[in-house]
């Protein structure tokens, strides 16, 4: 039955605990904050990274005895990530958000090694304010853990594409807006030559994709393997070419499950429990948006993850891979990295340029807390160095 405003707020001083969403939290922050809290625990805390959003400001609003937060993504997109969940665990601590920003996120966007006070500051107390867990170090049991890259060569029609875009772009050099519709030309044709007609994808389209054949490469061995893989690829066209084609090739009864941002959440539980309750020992692929399907899912049916496309940010990728590797995984996982391989320029090509700059990335981040999204100077460099450091 419905329940009068003073009859919930009993209730919840009632109850030993209250299990919530963040989204409930905000549009029925009054409920909350009726009620005093002994603990307010803040999961998947990213959640909260932005100090402008309603949520945030509802999270800070919630009175508790003690709060704790916690994330895998501690910073996204830049460092005041940081300092938002921060703030709203222990207000004040790092001082107004406009300090924050002079003292250590500017400086540290040319050198993320200026942020190593912030790091000795959060880190370095007694007791810490943060403590810092890799499950490398602290979750026992978990199986190994391997990544491999696999580098195709780019047939004739993929390359002769990919060349006319290094054109494009040098012949619009300075204008504005070129330098991202080049790296998004790059990006799209390191993947497939050109669109998909209306018969979608087929074996000549995969056999004229460097990164399509690998994939059906990788693909195959699981399919022997008789084990089960996540395929991350954002391209919602290609989403939707993948499922009969993959349905036919491995001759599965249904199409693959596909998880975007267009599935509702209800849905995409249903969907992957019928993945992770097929019978082991009988191969499986699932298709997802990196964004949508990477967070929140337990998905330990897989062994194998799939990056068809590369995010620009190391830790949404991460994301994605700990949707297998994690709790409840008792199978050896492999990540599966494609790189479509230009024949000429071969080192120069553009999803080897993208890969290293995710490695860097992913390190500075690890060691320093710098935000792993690409920054404007970071798609610079890859602009030069897979459009102009070479001839």
């Amino acid at each position: 039955r419905n329940h009068t405003h003073r009859e919930t707020v009993a209730r919840l001083q009632a109850a030993g605990w209250v299990l919530t969403t963040y989204e409930t939290m905000r549009d029925r922050i009054e409920l909350f904050m009726g009620v005093r809290w002994a603990v307010a625990v803040f999961d998947e805390a990213q959640k909260i990274k932005n100090p402008v959003a309603r949520v945030t400001e509802m999270a800070k609003a919630v009175g508790a005895d003690f709060t704790l937060a916690m994330t895998g993504t501690p910073v996204e997109n830049r460092l005041a990530d940081l300092w938002s969940i921060i703030d709203a665990v222990h207000p004040g601590f790092l001082g107004p958000l406009k300090d924050f920003h002079q003292a250590y996120e500017i400086p540290a966007a040319d050198n993320p090694a200026q942020a190593s006070g912030l790091v000795e500051r959060i880190l370095g107390g007694d007791p810490p304010l943060v403590l810092r867990r890799l499950k490398a170090d602290h979750l026992q049991g978990l199986p190994e853990r391997r990544v491999e890259e696999h580098a195709e060569e780019m047939p004739l029609a993929q390359s002769a594409a990919y060349d006319a875009v290094i054109e494009r772009a040098r012949a619009r050099r300075g204008e504005r807006g070129a330098m991202l519709e080049a790296l998004h030309g790059l990006r799209r044709i390191s993947l497939m030559a050109g669109d998909l007609g209306p018969e979608g994808l087929t074996d000549d389209v995969v056999a004229s994709s460097a990164r399509l054949s690998a994939l059906v490469n990788v693909l195959d061995r699981v399919h022997a393997a008789g084990e089960k893989a996540l395929v991350f690829v954002e391209y919602l066209d290609v989403q939707q070419a993948l499922l009969p084609y993959l349905q036919k090739r491995y001759g599965l009864e249904r199409p693959p499950p596909v998880i975007s941002g267009s599935v509702p959440g209800t849905v995409r539980q249903r969907l992957v429990d019928a993945f992770q309750n097929s019978p082991r020992g009988r191969f499986g692929v699932m298709i997802l948006s990196p964004k949508a399907g990477g967070v929140g899912l337990t998905i330990t049916a897989a062994n194998h993850v799939v990056h068809l496309t590369r995010w620009w940010n190391p830790a949404v990728e991460e994301q994605c891979n700990d949707r297998v590797y994690r709790i409840g995984q008792d199978k050896p996982v492999t990540i599966h990295l494609l790189h479509a391989v230009h024949p000429e320029i071969r080192e120069h090509s553009f999803d080897l340029n993208l890969h290293a700059l995710l490695k860097r990335k992913k390190a500075l981040c690890e060691a320093a807390f710098a935000p792993p999204v690409a920054t404007d100077g970071d798609l610079e460099a890859l602009y030069r160095e897979s459009v102009e450091d070479f001839s």
